[in-house]
């Protein structure tokens, strides 16, 4: 247990968190780690933010324009010098002994080159909720091949360096959902496991990277069909959509599913968008689409059970 850890920390935007985040990995139970934390050109004080906080274990690298998450992770990839590599995202938290029991995960499973943990998702209003993940080693990876939404989050893991040549993907017309795409393409050549503790805390606030709501593409809902399309290309046809040549074939079908979707929910844009917003805690941004809904349809019963959705039910 004297392996180095490369820990990987991607920050954008992320002044109010980031040095809680940061000190959640400089105290750890786990001394022998570096901290290489990339800021992707912020335009908040994350920068000034981090630099206030010197260790020795810390690498500073900076982008001067955003160049987007899978760049900025792969530029981390190429950097890592530990025989262990673990994420930690910018805006959220680890239990001080994540690292050492994650270690020890993976050093008493040698046949498995990734380890999760379940996690703790909390709000501004600090209310939380425990996320429990699969604890099946064989049901866990199974998941990537039968498209049951795979129970492995990005942010909890560590995993053996080689892992890290996979390389992350620009999924061209989905702006969110990098992440899974990529432990898709890593679960056709290594195995994932999960650790049975609360070791990761995610922060669910507006500012995160997957929040943007009123700017977020419709293609964005269906984000899971088009990775598990990709997929089933790359696993079956040994063809990469994400190749210039089948750019078209993508968009047709993000076109298909909207026109789909729309026909049979009409107002399935402004829900979605209205309960994503009051998950963030957003409840002001949540009712004007409510709004937007029940002006289109008045005499719709949908528009009012939104409305009601949005005051009264809890959204994690």
């Amino acid at each position: 247990m004297t392996s180095l850890v490369s820990v990987l920390m991607p920050a954008f935007n992320c002044a109010n968190y980031v040095q809680e985040a940061m000190h959640s990995i400089l105290n750890q139970s786990y001394r022998h780690f570096e901290l290489l934390i990339w800021d992707d050109g912020s335009t908040d004080n994350t920068l000034a933010k981090i630099k206030e906080i010197q260790d020795e274990r810390i690498t500073l690298y900076c982008n001067k324009t955003n160049l987007g998450y899978p760049a900025t992770m792969n530029a981390l990839f190429a950097v890592v010098k530990g025989v262990f590599v673990m994420i930690q995202d910018a805006d959220d938290l680890s239990d001080p002994y994540r690292i050492e029991k994650l270690m020890q995960t993976l050093d008493q499973n040698p046949g498995t080159d990734l380890a999760g943990s379940h996690l703790i998702k909390f709000y501004r209003n600090r209310k939380a909720f425990k996320i429990i993940s699969e604890l099946n080693i064989n049901q866990l990876n199974n998941s990537f091949t039968d498209y049951t939404r795979p129970d492995i989050t990005f942010g909890t893991l560590l995993m053996r360096k080689h892992v890290t040549k996979i390389p992350f993907r620009n999924l061209k017309f989905v702006t969110r959902a990098q992440d899974i795409d990529w432990l898709f393409r890593v679960s056709e050549q290594y195995r994932f496991m999960n650790c049975d503790a609360y070791l990761y805390y995610y922060r669910q606030h507006h500012e995160s990277m997957s929040n943007a709501n009123e700017r977020e593409p419709v293609y964005n809902y269906f984000f899971w069909e088009y990775i598990c399309l990709i997929s089933q290309h790359r696993r079956e046809k040994g063809i990469d959509l994400l190749l210039p040549a089948y750019e078209k074939q993508l968009l047709d079908f993000l076109n298909a599913s909207f026109e789909n979707k729309k026909n049979t929910d009409p107002n399935f844009r402004e829900r979605y968008l209205a309960y994503r917003a009051k998950r963030n805690g957003q409840t002001q941004e949540a009712l004007s689409f409510v709004w937007q809904i029940i002006k289109n349809n008045p005499l719709k019963r949908a528009g009012y059970q939104c409305l009601y959705k949005v005051l009264f039910f809890n959204f994690r």
